[in-house]
């Protein structure tokens, strides 16, 4: 049955069209990570990822995002990548003896504290031994 309230065709699409949503703008990083929406951030860094558009940073705050949303087990595997790079941020040592202490992996934790002491110098430049 028709009904007579609203027209069949034409007029304006109805509020869960699709066809509604094309002004609307993607988030960019810095606001999901203010609005603390951590999976968002992940969704958003992903997808820069897949396609090419990835960032510098981008793995570090893929881990940052997994590790404020409990995922330490993904937060470790990114924080592990980044330390086997060359020109590994030392901050990266200290998210992985986070990740590590909140897995209760305290003897990894610690020496991966050190590791990242190692690599700073009196607020200077960064030492790469």
């Amino acid at each position: 049955m028709l009904s007579r309230a609203k027209p069949a065709v034409g007029g304006t699409p109805p509020p869960g069209d699709r066809r509604r949503k094309k002004g609307k703008k993607v988030p960019q990083l810095e606001e999901l990570l203010a609005l603390r929406d951590f999976t968002g951030a992940i969704a958003l860094l992903e997808f820069k990822r897949h396609v090419g558009e990835q960032e510098e940073d981008t793995d570090l705050w893929i881990g940052y995002s997994a590790f404020h949303l409990g995922d330490y087990k993904r937060a470790l595997e990114e924080y592990e990548a980044l330390t086997k790079q060359p020109s590994c941020n030392p901050d990266v040592w200290v998210n992985l003896a986070c990740t590590y202490f909140f897995l209760g992996m305290y003897t990894q934790a610690e020496q991966a504290a050190l590791k990242g002491e190692m690599y700073v110098s009196d607020g200077q430049d960064y030492l790469l031994t």
